[in-house]
């Protein structure tokens, strides 16, 4: 006899949680198209060449990726933003720039399952493509307030920052050949810590202890 069972880090959605969840999605949307952003979708599956060299080492480890009965060799996407960068250059000839989209997708990470994280789980992208126009930049901060506002939140703060200052930083340090690997470690520090990022710049981005920790005093 089949036990019924989901896999491990996937979920079903009952009714009432369902119903939350798209109400935000409405709101999400209502916020996106009020902006002028249009929806697009891309196909859950891609090949696997456009996802993997993306997000790292450590994504690439986290691909669902598999040979199709065709013997191509594909993958789930694991974010929103890589299958834009196929999309825009795909089609960005016909649709013009600047180009406003937001997409509300579905995405799949092979990682450690544990609570709140999912292998499954919506991402919610938008994106001005095509424009270095700091109006667009400032844009993106009205939608994200007014996004928070329409779902509910009342009390939040929004941050900002801007790569080039870290990229400066880390050309002074001499670090410019491994930017990837030193930001991919910074982007973790709220989720894994201090410590366990100085060991991630230690090991994946081979800096010294001294260095390691010079980065660290900048990004705190």
């Amino acid at each position: 006899m089949i036990q019924p069972r989901t896999l491990q880090g996937f979920r079903d959605f009952l009714p009432d949680l369902m119903l939350a969840r798209e109400s935000i999605l409405d709101r999400a949307r209502a916020v996106f198209r009020s902006f002028g952003f249009a929806p697009i979708d891309t196909p859950s599956l891609e090949y696997l060449e456009i996802l993997t060299g993306k997000g790292g080492e450590e994504t690439d480890r986290q691909l669902y990726r598999f040979e199709d009965h065709g013997g191509r060799q594909v993958g789930l996407r694991f974010d929103l933003t890589v299958p834009l960068a196929r999309f825009a250059a795909q089609h960005i000839g016909q649709l013009g720039t600047p180009f406003k989209r937001y997409h509300l997708g579905t995405v799949w990470r092979g990682e450690r399952a544990q609570r709140g994280r999912y292998r499954e789980f919506m991402q919610c992208d938008f994106d001005t493509i095509g424009t270095t126009s700091l109006v667009a930049d400032i844009e993106i901060v009205q939608v994200i307030y007014d996004l928070l506002r329409a779902i509910g939140v009342e009390r939040f703060r929004i941050h900002i920052n801007n790569r080039k200052v870290l990229n400066g930083l880390l050309e002074r340090f001499a670090l410019e050949d491994r930017t990837a690997a030193v930001l991919r470690a910074i982007d973790k520090l709220p989720k894994i810590g201090r410590e366990a990022v100085e060991a991630e710049l230690r090991t994946q981005a081979g800096l010294t202890t001294e260095q390691a920790e010079r980065v660290l005093a900048l990004s705190e």
